[in-house]
């Protein structure tokens, strides 16, 4: 007995529905799309001043947001051997937001040792700063700079030095005042009128003789 095959147009259908129930449910998924927006940070780090031993110095945190998002920036720890421990934390100052292109400086007064060697001294600075995006603030990895501040003065080399100065300018002063006070006599002296020369006497004897005649 002869078994019935399946007509082919049955099979072509069964394959179709198959591949429907595959393809569709990709083609309906809804399609994501990430944007990566920039998170970034410049930090610099310099100082203002004369250091000497027993000075005090400005030590400079310049903040730049080079970002999208908002940044903030919740403070900064110093490490020198400045310090008897090592390190300072600063509180003052901060924290404060920065949105994209903001710029913020901020000064720290820094006491130097009276027994801080006469020589180079380095300044590590660690910043800690946060991120904004939809979703929250996030920490962001730690900013990390450093400067070195030459200690190569003393007091006493500095009044020194400044009495020196003092002098030199006072000698260029004064000699500049002697020659204005020389020019300004001389001047005065070119420029003071001549006396008028006296008028020469009649001659007696010749008016006489022109009377007589």
């Amino acid at each position: 007995m002869n078994t019935l095959q399946p007509p082919k147009w049955n099979l072509i259908l069964r394959t179709g529905i198959m591949v429907a129930l595959v393809v569709l449910p990709i083609l309906t998924m809804p399609t994501v799309r990430t944007y990566g927006l920039s998170f970034t940070m410049k930090y610099d780090l310099g100082y203002s001043g004369i250091p000497f031993p027993g000075g005090v110095v400005s030590i400079i945190s310049n903040f730049t947001n080079t970002g999208i998002l908002t940044i903030h920036v919740t403070g900064v720890s110093f490490a020198s051997d400045f310090w008897s421990n090592g390190t300072r934390q600063v509180t003052s100052g901060f924290p404060f937001n920065l949105t994209a292109s903001m710029n913020k400086e901020v000064d720290t007064p820094v006491l130097i040792p009276t027994e801080a060697f006469i020589g180079n001294h380095n300044v590590t600075s660690t910043a800690t700063w946060q991120y904004s995006d939809s979703s929250g603030w996030h920490t962001a990895a730690p900013a990390v700079t450093s400067i070195t501040v030459n200690v190569s003065q003393t007091l006493g080399s500095l009044l020194s030095s400044f009495v020196t100065i003092l002098f030199i300018g006072l000698g260029v002063a004064a000699a500049v005042l002697v020659l204005a006070v020389f020019l300004v006599v001389r001047k005065r002296k070119k420029s003071k009128p001549r006396a008028p020369l006296p008028s020469p006497q009649p001659n007696l004897k010749t008016l006489s003789q022109h009377r007589h005649s």
